[in-house]
């Protein structure tokens, strides 16, 4: 096993490789989302502080393998999977397409013909259970291959805009669930 200096011993082992089949990853995330809430409402201790990031860290990895540390620190909330249809219409479009990741503060929609840069538009995202659509004010702000770079998986990423307390807690309710 490759070795590198660490600060106490001398030698530190190489960063091991996490076995997901033994983890708990609806349970990891759980508590991320329940430590995400506190941040935004109350804040963190410093010691829930460095779980969140450690738990934001962790989750990122497994949900998009291959993102650079750097791009998941510049996120606000982790992206996970998902496959909920969404449909649009805008001056120039009419869409129906395939939500594949959702945050707290965006989406990535799969379509092959994504719309302009900075265009601004409303989202109906159709829920299934429970059977609803939710309507949310959103702007392209990402256009070209899906997460992880998927060449198969065209669209743009979508960020929310701002919205009423009972939209917000909808995209909430829904990201929560989203890992189960």
């Amino acid at each position: 096993m490759a070795c590198t200096r660490g600060h106490r011993s001398g030698l530190r082992s190489a960063p091991r490789r996490v076995d997901w089949c033994s983890v708990d990853v609806a349970g990891r995330f759980r508590e991320y989302v329940r430590l995400d809430r506190q941040r935004g409402e109350g804040g963190l201790s410093p010691a829930e502080l460095h779980r969140w990031r450690v738990l934001r860290q962790v989750l990122a990895s497994h949900f998009s393998p291959g993102t650079p540390a750097v791009t998941v620190e510049q996120r606000e909330s982790v992206r996970v999977p998902t496959c909920v249809n969404v449909s649009f219409a805008t001056d120039n479009a009419l869409g129906r397409c395939v939500m594949t990741r959702i945050s707290r503060h965006g989406v990535f929609v799969q379509t092959e013909h994504p719309l302009e840069l900075k265009e601004r538009f409303m989202l109906r995202i159709h829920v299934e259970l429970p059977l609803r659509d939710i309507f949310v004010p959103v702007e392209v702000v990402s256009l070209g291959l899906g997460p992880n770079y998927a060449v198969d998986k065209q669209g743009m990423g979508l960020r929310f805009l701002e919205t009423d307390p009972a939209v917000t807690r909808a995209i909430d309710e829904l990201y929560e669930r989203s890992v189960g």
